[in-house]
């Protein structure tokens, strides 16, 4: 009945866009100068061979002497997980103008990889950086020369960049019926939390009913102990980068393990081991993140098989399997006893090749920025991407039975081109419940909602409504649950 009810909302909604005047523009599409996007806010694919046009708008700050400040450098960058075949060019008003005519205009800049200063390690796949005496519109042109489709996240990032202006008002329908989303309704859980409020921010521990709020340290990735009596979490700080431990209040907080750069601590369920992703140097172009397990009582390194990209690692119920993933292959798993890693959940299905007139299989899944295993080791939560947004799905650990636990609202993405993000999920101690960030207020909150689907609640309001949350798309785990 939830369902005809919905759609009957929208079948409704559908009618009265029918009949009020044709007052809206068709969307843009990237093509051209005169067809740009605007800056994307989380990961997208693009088409293979295919370029699309971003823009944004710039005013430059001047200095006391009148000339262009340090403050207006624009920086854009591109992160594609080490994927090669991308290209970026940065154009001004008058040169994507002059493109508009002729295509072999020369654009003012182009993006390069961009490697870590002190690590030598690649931190983007392509980087720009500059500034301007001129305001006006500019534009990014991006380039995927593969045959396949790629994901891609572009930011663009300056106190002198305007990414998305004031739309010009465009008059109302003459029949418009406003039409509002039922707010989610707020609760309290048992058990409490840990969370992060950016990779490398403040961690807090807060109680499920919003209570007892305390930071205890700053890192990255924090996560508890079986018996919730300790927290492990990464620091890439120059000083004393690796793996830490600490009490749950953040006493006798102690480095485990020295590395530039780890993510994704987790203990296992008989607390002897903390599972991680370390970047591990390479003279390749391409990062290499490759699965590593410190036994806590002695010390000792574990670096169970993985393949050159393993990320997001949690451990199954016997402490022994490690489900991860890999941008390259899906979800995989692996153990510290040895042996190879085995695909849990790859791309499927195929796509219609026009240009050869064949079916071919689909080689990459669409990417995936959370996962983790139930506490009783039988069901994976990851957050995915769908089309423009992400939803959180299940699927169980031998990969079957793939299912969709959030979904969009249909009045808002159909006709109002709002769209919410739902990502960075994590179990509740008995496994009936997930927590995990979504936007659709506007800003990152925390949500919990039942392993099914059903009984979705905004938790920790008082929290957030104090406290921003800074998500980036960049892996992160945001939060973890105790008893």
């Amino acid at each position: 009945m939830k369902n005809l009810f919905r759609w009957a909302i929208v079948l409704a909604a559908l009618a009265l866009v029918l009949i009020a005047p044709a007052v809206f523009a068709s969307a843009p599409t990237g093509a051209g100068p005169n067809d740009a996007l605007m800056v994307p806010t989380s990961w997208q694919t693009i088409a293979p061979n295919t370029t699309l046009w971003f823009y944004y708008d710039y005013v430059p700050g001047l200095d006391p002497r009148g000339h262009v400040s340090v403050q207006s450098r624009v920086n854009v960058a591109v992160d594609a997980n080490g994927v090669g075949g991308l290209q970026f060019a940065i154009y001004t008003p008058d040169q994507a103008t002059a493109w508009m005519s002729d295509p072999t205009t020369a654009p003012v800049g182009r993006g390069t990889p961009f490697y870590d200063t002190v690590y030598g390690t690649l931190a983007h796949d392509l980087y720009w950086s500059g500034a301007f005496k001129n305001s006006g519109r500019y534009f990014v042109a991006l380039t995927n020369t593969n045959s396949v489709a790629e994901p891609y996240l572009l930011t663009v990032t300056g106190d002198s960049a305007i990414l998305y202006p004031t739309p010009t008002p465009v008059a109302s329908p003459t029949l418009y019926v406003p039409i509002t989303v039922t707010p989610v309704p707020t609760s309290t859980v048992q058990g409490k939390f840990v969370f992060e409020t950016a990779t490398g921010g403040a961690i807090y521990t807060v109680n499920g009913d919003g209570s007892n709020l305390t930071q205890v340290s700053h890192g990255i990735d924090p996560a508890w102990s079986p018996d919730g009596t300790q927290i492990t979490f990464a620091r890439w700080d120059n000083t004393a980068p690796g793996l830490y431990i600490a009490n749950a209040d953040g006493s006798n907080e102690q480095i485990l393990y020295t590395t530039p750069f780890i993510r994704s601590p987790r203990w296992s369920p008989d607390g002897k081991y903390i599972v991680f992703t370390q970047q591990k140097p390479t003279n390749s172009t391409k990062p290499v993140w490759k699965l590593g397990v410190i036994e806590v009582a002695t010390g000792k390194l574990i670096e169970p098989q993985c393949g050159q990209q393993c990320y997001l690692p949690s451990w199954g119920s016997d402490s022994t399997t490690i489900y991860y993933y890999d941008p390259s292959a899906g979800i995989m798993a692996t153990s510290i006893l040895g042996g190879p890693a085995w695909l849990v959940m790859g791309p499927t299905g195929s796509y219609f090749d026009t240009a050869a007139n064949i079916a071919r299989p689909i080689l990459q899944m669409p990417p995936i920025q959370s996962a983790e295993i139930s506490p009783d080791g039988k069901t994976i939560v990851y957050s995915q991407q769908a089309q423009d947004r992400w939803e959180l799905n299940t699927v169980n650990s031998d990969g079957s039975n793939a299912t969709g636990i959030t979904s969009p609202d249909l009045i808002l993405s159909m006709f109002f081109n709002v769209v919410d993000h739902n990502v960075a999920p994590a179990w509740s101690p008995d496994g009936k419940q997930i927590v995990f960030l979504s936007d659709r207020n506007g800003k990152w909150e925390f949500f919990v909602v039942n392993a099914d689907g059903s009984g979705l609640t905004q938790v920790l309001k008082n929290v957030t409504d104090s406290i921003p949350l800074n998500y980036s798309y960049s892996y992160e785990r945001m939060i973890d649950w105790t008893k």
